[in-house]
């Protein structure tokens, strides 16, 4: 796998570091989200287009982002810097009659890596600002001469998600190499794999208790687990913070089949920014380190000086 390929991989796995909701003291009343015993489930086939519109009545209260935060982060291979990534909050738009957090992440190769795999990668997603649930997701892969784009919409009152699959030639212009689309049964509040990680953010979270969310990418929706480890404080280029040191457990091909660990660390505070990620995968070791922090006010409660 060609190194700067990774770069997506390592901004979406950030945005997995999710969750949903805690077994005791939640901020949220949610039903569909998978218990203990389940969690190890990729099934779909318990979940049905409904008949009857849901009622999406769901409510989460926060202040742990608002529109105009942007995170930056640094990609290094080993010392070497492999390219750059972004996260943000980007506006509130109307969607399906209601309200909807714009989200927007990127990952683009350093210049040093484009003459070798040259990538700009966008990942949006829309999430309802009431409930926290999926509308809309856009995946837009353009690594070397792989270009793909993933559509979904979805329609959560009637539990379908619209899949659609494009796969370009290796040219400029785009052409189409081949395209599909599909229905795919979704539970209700099911998140994107972007949308879970501001998701998460909204929740609380308790060292020593396992987190689970339900989430779709694909053709497949998969439960996704996260042990918050412990605490521990770290520095990195945006400065020194307390964290919360979490392993998220993927399964199948949620994003990449789990060959190896990753481990997240998040603000202890409101905000659970991520600050670092270290994965250990076939390839070696890699690091996602928080650089730049805009529309937050500064310093963090977790944040030393």
């Amino acid at each position: 796998m060609k190194i700067a390929g990774l770069l997506l991989t390592l901004v979406l796995l950030l945005s997995s570091v999710i969750t949903a909701k805690l077994q005791t003291d939640s901020v949220s009343t949610d039903s569909t989200l998978v218990s203990p015993d389940k969690a190890d489930s990729t099934e779909t086939s318990d979940f049905k287009p409904d008949t009857i519109p849901r009622i999406l009545d769901r409510k989460i209260i926060h202040d742990a982002f608002q529109p105009g935060e942007k995170l930056t982060f640094t990609v290094r291979y080993g010392f070497i810097k492999a390219g750059e990534a972004t996260m943000a909050v980007e506006e509130i738009v109307s969607i399906n009659d209601r309200n909807a957090y714009k989200f927007v992440t990127s990952a683009r190769s350093a210049r040093s890596f484009d003459w070798f795999f040259k990538v700009r990668d966008k990942v949006q997603s829309w999430v309802d600002t009431k409930g926290m649930f999926s509308w809309k997701y856009i995946k837009s892969l353009r690594e070397g001469g792989y270009k793909f784009d993933l559509i979904v919409d979805y329609d959560q009152y009637y539990g379908n998600a619209r899949v659609q699959e494009i796969r370009y030639e290796d040219e400029e212009p785009l052409r189409i190499r081949d395209q599909k689309e599909f229905d795919l049964p979704i539970p209700i509040y099911v998140l994107d794999v972007l949308g879970s990680f501001y998701y998460v953010r909204t929740q609380p979270l308790r060292v020593g208790v396992p987190l689970y969310i339900t989430n779709h990418d694909n053709a497949k929706v998969y439960d996704l687990k996260v042990i918050v480890q412990k605490r521990e404080t770290i520095e990195v280029s945006a400065g020194k913070f307390r964290c919360l040191v979490v392993e998220p457990q993927l399964r199948g091909d949620a994003v990449f089949k789990q060959k190896g660990r990753l481990w997240v660390w998040i603000t202890d505070d409101e905000y659970k920014l991520p600050v670092q990620m270290k994965s250990a995968v076939f390839v070696g070791s890699i690091t996602s380190e928080l650089k730049k922090i805009e529309g937050i006010p500064l310093p963090l409660p977790s944040q030393l000086k």
